[in-house]
């Protein structure tokens, strides 16, 4: 009986540290606002910020069977403020279907099924017709101080493949606040987890949130702060609007943002590449080395 009642506390004290995060707030030596999740020993002056998890919704795409005037069909439901595409294998036949479904809308696979059909389904973001556009984004910061691209296109360390070959990594403290790169619609957001580090079990751990544009693409924020988000899936963005702060979630090996352009290539999701553009229109390749911010870049 001991023994179980010890590991009910123990579980209790588990789960509660995995859904708080302490970050400390402070003043620099220049004045500027630091977050970070390490005590400072320089000042008096600190406050202690608990950023509880948002805990959204864990929605998902699904397929299933609905009778509909004596007759069955397998529907398909998407819940996503973007397109999707399903691909369902029917088992006794071993027939395999492809299927767009809009955005928050239900479409039929199949008509006329057996009740008992056994079938698998898996499914993409994105509408595999769509065409990105040449454009130009702004750099994915809500601030004029300017940062430094550690990683690009073709990276060694772990941009060397898709879907995250055409990525870049920015590194970026604790609490600086990210901005959106383009127009578009907010898709997923995620921000419920706190811890980080270079190990395979922190792979499906990052908080990020994905924002779709007019021509089909949609850009990732990864690595976002626990609790930081300032935008909900359905919301409307413009090019600098802040999204949420940056973080060290996930695979990562310090605070940084890693931000992604993707499209949906044949029922595979896959970065490509894109370029960027400072306060004077000029547009440029991002590269491993130079600083950038939301109006200019240096090498």
């Amino acid at each position: 009986m001991k023994k179980i009642k010890l590991l009910l506390i123990f579980t209790t004290i588990f789960l509660s540290t995995d859904l708080l995060a302490q970050i400390y707030k402070y003043k620099d030596e220049n004045g500027s606002w630091v977050f970070s999740d390490k005590k400072p020993t320089h000042t008096s002056k600190i406050e202690k910020i608990k950023t509880p998890s948002s805990h959204h919704r864990k929605v998902k795409p699904k397929v299933y069977i609905s009778s509909e005037n004596d007759s069955f069909n397998l529907i398909a439901k998407n819940p996503y403020f973007a397109p999707i595409q399903i691909k369902l294998t029917l088992h006794e036949h071993g027939i395999t279907f492809h299927k767009t479904v809009p955005a928050r809308s239900k479409s039929v696979v199949l008509k006329n099924v057996d009740p008992n059909a056994k079938y698998r389904y898996w499914w993409v973001l994105g509408d595999p017709e769509a065409s990105a556009e040449i454009v130009a984004y702004q750099a994915p910061v809500a601030s004029k101080q300017e940062f430094k691209i550690t990683q690009s296109f073709n990276g060694r360390f772990s941009h060397s493949h898709q879907p995250n070959q055409y990525a870049i990594d920015i590194a970026m403290p604790i609490g600086t606040y990210i901005g959106a790169a383009r127009a578009g619609t907010v898709i997923l957001v995620k921000d419920d987890y706190h811890m980080g580090g270079k190990n395979r079990y922190f792979l499906d751990k990052a908080n990020y949130i994905q924002v779709l544009h007019e021509d089909g693409t949609y850009a990732g924020y990864y690595h976002i702060l626990m609790g930081s988000a300032l935008v909900k899936p359905g919301d409307r963005v413009n090019p600098g609007d802040p999204l949420a702060m940056s973080g060290s979630s996930g695979y990562s090996t310090g605070p940084h943002l890693h931000f992604a352009l993707f499209k949906n290539k044949g029922f595979a999701r896959e970065s490509i590449p894109f370029l960027l553009h400072n306060g004077d229109g000029k547009t440029f390749s991002p590269k491993s080395g130079i600083y950038i911010s939301n109006q200019t870049y240096k090498k």
